[in-house]
């Protein structure tokens, strides 16, 4: 691989417990969170983990606070937040902050709601194993009790102080 730049790819666990991961992640220069790593548990995919990280391959980065605070945010707007761990927050924060670091990287990842954020803050993204999102989902939380309707997450309706419910409001193309 010597003099030819290789792409940059920001990875989710689900890619780092692919069958050659080794072979098939070598062409890339690859990121994660240590998040990601911890979810790893079998001692193959360790072992493979392991080649990967003395290859230079995979490089392990915590994001700045600031972009997870951003993500957060976007995902709060979008509906999202309810249905993503704190995992996932983290690796869209770290492939927001490289792409405006200017390294433009690829998200790979089979999660859905981790798809459909991306896609909300302009991430380039590519699914692995499943099949992609095909459109955008937008969010809206109901009341199980009176009924009220919002467009964000809240832990309880701010009218009756019951549970609220997750329900498509609409898609969007992508």
């Amino acid at each position: 691989m010597e003099g030819k730049s290789r792409e940059n790819v920001v990875v989710d666990a689900n890619v780092l417990l692919m069958d050659n991961v080794v072979q098939y992640l070598q062409k890339y220069r690859c990121f994660t969170i240590p998040e990601v790593i911890d979810e790893i548990k079998t001692i193959r995919h360790k072992v493979c983990v392991e080649v990967l990280l003395d290859l230079k391959v995979l490089n392990v980065i915590n994001p700045d606070r600031s972009f997870i605070d951003k993500v957060l945010e976007i995902a709060r707007r979008s509906g999202d937040i309810s249905s993503l761990s704190r995992t996932d927050l983290k690796v869209l924060a770290l492939a927001l902050q490289l792409h405006e670091q200017g390294l433009d990287p690829l998200l790979m990842t089979d999660d859905y709601t981790v798809q459909n954020l991306a896609s909300r803050l302009n991430l380039r993204w590519r699914n692995v194993k499943i099949d992609a999102i095909k459109r955008r989902i937008r969010w809206r939380y109901l009341c199980t009790a009176c009924g009220e309707e919002y467009s964000k997450y809240l832990e309880e309706c701010r009218v009756c102080g019951h549970r609220l419910r997750r329900e498509v409001a609409g898609y969007e193309e992508l």
